[in-house]
């Protein structure tokens, strides 16, 4: 009998003391705390990201080298703090980083040209991206690039004999978009995204040259407009992919330990309570005489 009360008390009391080491101890308050700091702390780094990003770009545009050297500074600045770590995939942060390397570059080597330009609207595309992924501007670049196949598919189908170096040129148009946005995608998804559009336009462009002298047939280059216009379509196919990466990845706060140790706690203090009301009336466990 005395088992029966010893047993669910002693568990009680080693569960009721676990529930209060995870409770008071300290560890997961102080990481529901972090994480909620965090959180908030990496939100306000993206905004002042995308500010930055904007008046980087802003700078670029106006060729405002002493302000974009200035932006170009901070936006290192933020590159180099948790925030890489909270949001988007690392290869992101490394193509941002190149291209806020190259821009000082530039602007220290008192370089001129549309290199500054470039790589600052990339910038300004991919912090859109992860501040308002919804709607954000390089999804702008479906049409664009869209018109871009629709003028290559023309110089290509020309009823002339340069229709191949028309195409060719044409197609430094779609180069460019993509090289635009490829910061943005790969920020939010990771290279892979757009590795088939890259490799579709090369391909395409080795195909058109090619043809140009007369080492490939017509029916070879057809197809690979086509595969690329397929593959400009599906990149821009947000189906499924919106739920792959959260803007900022918080740290779960929830602490399931707690409620197990709490139940187990309060089962074992009612099976102890249960045991110490029969050993109170039967010490000995021996029924009374009738």
């Amino acid at each position: 009998m005395k088992m029966r009360l010893f047993i669910p008390f002693v568990i009680c009391i080693l569960m009721t003391t676990g529930l209060a080491g995870t409770v008071w101890g300290g560890a997961p308050a102080d990481k529901a705390f972090s994480a909620n700091q965090f959180s908030t702390s990496s939100f306000d780094q993206l905004e002042r990201l995308d500010q930055i990003a904007s008046s980087l770009y802003e700078a670029a545009h106006a060729n405002n080298r002493q302000a974009g050297y200035q932006h170009v500074q901070q936006l290192q600045h933020v590159i180099a703090s948790e925030l890489k770590v909270a949001s988007g995939q690392p290869e992101g942060w490394l193509v941002i980083g190149q291209d806020a390397a190259a821009i000082e570059k530039t602007l220290l080597n008192s370089q001129t040209g549309s290199g500054w330009l470039m790589e600052a609207a990339r910038i300004r595309l991919a912090s859109d991206a992860l501040v308002r992924p919804e709607h954000a501007l390089w999804l702008q670049y479906e049409k664009v690039m869209l018109d871009d196949l629709t003028r290559v598919e023309k110089a290509w189908k020309r009823q002339t004999n340069d229709g191949a170096v028309a195409a060719r040129a044409a197609m430094r148009s779609l180069e460019e978009h993509a090289g635009r946005i490829q910061p943005a995608l790969t920020l939010l998804y990771g290279s892979k995204y757009e590795a088939e559009t890259r490799e579709r336009i090369r391909y395409t462009n080795l195909l058109l040259e090619a043809s140009a002298n007369n080492r490939t047939n017509d029916a070879t280059v057809d197809q690979s407009i086509t595969a690329l216009k397929e593959a400009v379509m599906r990149l821009f196919d947000q189906s499924g992919r919106a739920d792959s990466l959260p803007a900022i990845a918080v740290v779960p706060t929830s602490n399931p330990l707690s409620w197990t140790l709490f139940m187990g706690a309060l089962i074992s203090a009612i099976l102890t309570y249960s045991g110490w009301r029969k050993y109170k009336v039967n010490p000995f466990g021996v029924k009374p005489l009738p």
